[in-house]
């Protein structure tokens, strides 16, 4: 059948290295929390690595349903592949491109692309409406982590250790060294996420994890 692609693409700077943000993007866990306005279940089906088989439950902007993905996950040098298969049986490839600037700041490009029937074209409007309002709304709400997250590990943060001269009640240092932050997936998960999943653990309208 021949199709049309609907293209979406948004450049964005960021005021830490790139691979926090990537971090972010492998954190899987904190999708029904942080963004509790746009997903509601989360299961890592698969992981090794940086492959990841995801199942995601979302409630889209402007979309009066909730809708299901299957998704796969991938990195390929400094660009994040991404797949989504829903329930309507649309298929929409997302490309991440993350590169680092000087002074500890990031260039992120995400690039949204969907192959649709031609007569959807009429909607092309609506569907770039809808993108840029999830978009958005989820770069707001992941922004204060990312950023939070490069603070701390500049004052010695390690993940499941914490800082140590707050471990000891110890006075902080005067002087802190340079570390490089270096992410490795995937990311250590408490939770039942990469069993039978995990949903919205609460219905009050608050973020959960990540409040500045």
């Amino acid at each position: 059948m021949k199709t049309v692609t609907l293209t979406l693409k948004y450049v964005r700077e960021m005021d830490c290295p790139k691979d926090v943000v990537i971090w972010n993007y492998y954190d899987h866990e904190h999708l029904v929390g942080t963004h509790y306005k746009y997903y509601r279940e989360a299961r890592i089906l698969a992981e090794k690595d940086s492959w990841a088989l995801l199942y995601r439950k979302m409630k889209m902007p402007l979309l009066p349903f909730c809708n299901s993905t299957l998704a796969c996950q991938w990195m390929e040098g400094d660009v994040m592949h991404v797949v989504h298969r829903d329930l309507m049986g649309f298929l929409l490839e997302m490309e991440v491109h993350f590169e680092d600037l000087p002074n500890d700041r990031s260039n992120i490009t995400v690039i949204y692309n969907i192959a649709v029937h031609p007569f959807l074209k009429l909607f092309e409007k609506y569907f770039q409406m809808v993108f840029e309002r999830w978009y958005e709304g989820t770069w707001e709400e992941d922004e204060p982590m990312r950023l939070r997250r490069w603070r701390v590990h500049k004052l010695g943060f390690k993940d499941f250790i914490g800082i140590d001269y707050v471990n000891k009640k110890k006075e902080a240092p005067k002087e802190f060294p340079e570390r490089e932050y270096v992410f490795k997936p995937p990311v250590a998960a408490f939770s039942g996420i990469k069993g039978e999943g995990i949903g919205r653990p609460s219905i009050s309208p608050i973020e959960l994890g990540y409040n500045e």
